[in-house]
């Protein structure tokens, strides 16, 4: 019998399919329910539970069998259909509230020992139009602004202060996964750009600032970072920046990028991608059923992610001041894993093309 049982919310999302991925392959250690609103669609041996966290008499029912958890990661998200305007707005804010909230009230065991909950640099204003501190770091001050991660990191604190139970909130850079569906997943939006550029037979163009600088978190890193943090009482009331250990320049990236997907690279050029894929949706669908991939919408693919992708390549706040973040506490408390970005992507590309979801 395992060890520990977690829930994972948001367990088809970028982080939570990696967190799944790595708790469920331990066996011996975690018993892993996946918390989602739709089934999987790659075998694994976590249990996954149907379940709409906004509502809360639903999520007691679908939840009442497992009441008993000892773990809880919470990566779950709720996004409107204008993604970085949704932000500010107080429905954002409060669905997003009550749905943690909503799962807290049904795990009622005093087994919990733990909770993770993932936020970004959100919490530092990244998306706020102005520079961020750099680096950013865990101690700066907040930047006072309507902010769901406020809502829920007051909430959890609240929680965890009247209960007992373990918490650690842990902020990663842009997250490179595999998802389908996602708000923000840049690996399938670039993978589904480049597919479209060689379907007809275009260079790949670079569509942003030509000196951005950057860091990402490979989902699967940050999903060894969750693990260590529900593991590790010096983790317990802490909040760590985890990122990959390097930076990343979009256009020193992108010739790796284009010979893996074949492709030439071509002169930059401004481009919105949540402006002109759109488009291509018909020919997505003629490209899937060809080459029998497994989502054949591109809209169903993508989610929100050509919003996302448009937002890190076309600030000219970033551009002009990188939004970087310092990893130091939580290597000094002693996760000390890194991974080279560029490797990474190209690792993810090819998992999304192992599992169907971009041709090869």
């Amino acid at each position: 019998m395992a060890e520990r049982k977690v829930l994972v919310a948001g367990a088809l999302g970028v982080v939570g399919r990696a967190v799944v991925e790595r708790l469920a392959a331990r066996r011996d250690e975690w018993e892993v329910v996946a918390l989602s609103r739709r089934g999987p669609d790659f075998d694994t041996p976590a249990h996954f539970v149907a379940v709409d966290l906004r509502d809360a008499e639903a999520t007691r029912a679908a939840l009442s069998t497992h009441a008993d958890a000892s773990h809880l990661v919470y990566a779950a998200l709720f996004e409107k259909p204008q993604l970085a305007r949704g932000w500010s707005e107080p429905d954002h804010i409060e669905t997003n509230r009550a749905m943690l909230a909503n799962l807290l009230d049904a795990v009622t065991s005093p087994r919990l020992e733990h909770v993770t909950l993932l936020q970004g640099t959100k919490a530092y204003g990244a998306h706020l139009g102005q520079p961020m501190a750099l680096p950013a770091r865990e101690r700066d001050a907040r930047v006072e602004h309507p902010n769901f991660y406020f809502a829920q990191e007051d909430l959890l604190r609240e929680r965890a202060l009247r209960t007992g139970y373990g918490w650690t909130v842990l902020r990663p850079q842009v997250v490179c996964g595999v998802a389908v569906g996602s708000a923000m997943n840049v690996v399938a939006g670039i993978g589904a750009y480049a597919s479209l550029c060689r379907e007809r037979g275009r260079p790949l163009v670079h569509p942003g600032h030509q000196n951005l600088l950057t860091e990402c978190t490979d989902a699967r890193l940050l999903a060894s970072a969750v693990e260590w943090a529900s593991t590790r009482p010096r983790a317990s009331g802490e909040i760590y920046n985890v990122c990959n250990g390097d930076v990343l320049c979009w256009r020193d990236a992108w010739p790796r990028i284009a010979a893996h997907f074949q492709l030439e690279v071509g002169e930059p050029a401004p481009l919105r991608l949540a402006e002109v894929m759109p488009a291509e949706e018909s020919l997505w669908r003629e490209l899937a059923r060809r080459e029998g991939l497994r989502v054949e919408s591109l809209d169903a693919l993508i989610g929100l992610s050509w919003q996302y992708a448009d937002m890190i390549w076309a600030n000219p706040v970033s551009a002009d001041r990188p939004g970087l973040v310092s990893s130091i506490k939580l290597r000094e408390h002693g996760f000390s894993d890194c991974v080279d970005s560029e490797d990474a992507l190209i690792e993810l590309f090819e998992a999304m093309q192992a599992h169907r979801y971009l041709p090869r």
